[in-house]
């Protein structure tokens, strides 16, 4: 079945709870700061509630030998309330837009997770799939050692973090991402890259948290849009860089995020910033 096919197919919905030991567990893998998310999940808990219903998707019987490679290349979150923990919610997608070339497809994948009826978060997301590589990867990426270059929160809006490829098992079972090429060398190298890479949403956390920094809201990020550029191998360094603009009147800041190691892009991002006496 061509991914065409799909456009306008609905997947869930899936039933699911916000609980504090998954939160827990997704905090400490993330970096982020334990003590600010007792009552809430962090804006980037976004991703698992993504990945609740993805796999339904991404596994199922017609979307076949198109997932040999699945990039995530675009993402945007809108938070419309905070994610309490304890609540129950419901996860559903639609697969939106479809465009195609050379056997290759940009696929638009669309998810509403609510609770008691209203909307939590809304986010679209693009992945890149197809049935083979696009392009051959180049050498092969000697893989570090699993421990190897984990690097914590150093606070601020401006620090360095870095993933081992123990940090990437962890964030997979924390978020419902398994994708191979996040922890089996073998995948990577057959979706065409030189070896396996940091999840696109880790990094996002990241930048996230960068964002979200200046206060203790519950509901820090209004709106997040996100576009990953590079890839980042586990034990590699990068640097965050956050650079807010003017608030508006209605207490909003807009920030400008990139992810980036040496001289290179890795993800770039537009944040949408709640001040802490905006309602």
């Amino acid at each position: 079945m061509s991914l065409e096919a799909l456009i306008g197919r609905t997947y869930g919905p899936v039933s699911a709870r916000i609980t504090a030991d998954r939160v827990a567990k997704f905090v400490e893998v993330t970096g982020d700061d334990p003590e600010r998310w007792r009552a809430a999940a962090p804006p980037g808990y976004a991703a698992a509630l993504l990945f609740a219903v993805a796999p339904s998707f991404i596994q199922s019987p017609e979307v076949g030998e198109n997932t040999r490679v699945l990039v995530h290349t675009d993402q945007r979150f809108v938070w419309h309330r905070p994610l309490s923990i304890e609540s129950a919610v419901v996860v559903e997608a639609v697969v939106g837009k479809v465009r195609s070339r050379g056997g290759i497809s940009f696929v638009g994948f669309e998810v509403v997770t609510s609770s008691d009826g209203e909307p939590l978060v809304s986010s679209w997301s693009t992945f890149l799939m197809g049935s083979r590589p696009a392009a051959e990867p180049g050498p092969d990426q000697r893989e570090p050692e699993v421990t190897a270059g984990s690097i914590p929160a150093g606070g601020g809006t401006v620090t360095e973090r870095g993933a081992s490829r123990l940090d990437l098992v962890r964030y997979a079972a924390a978020s419902g991402d398994f994708n191979p090429i996040h922890f089996d060398h073998q995948a990577a190298r057959a979706a065409g890259l030189d070896g396996i890479v940091v999840h696109g949403l880790l990094m996002a956390s990241w930048l996230i948290q960068a964002a979200a920094a200046g206060g203790m809201r519950t509901d820090p990020i209004a709106d997040l849009k996100l576009r990953f550029r590079a890839a980042l191998a586990p034990g590699e360094v990068a640097r965050i860089e956050a650079v807010p603009g003017p608030t508006t009147a209605d207490g909003i800041t807009p920030v400008t995020l990139a992810l980036r190691r040496d001289q290179t892009d890795l993800v770039t991002a537009t944040a949408l910033v709640r001040g802490e006496s905006a309602t």
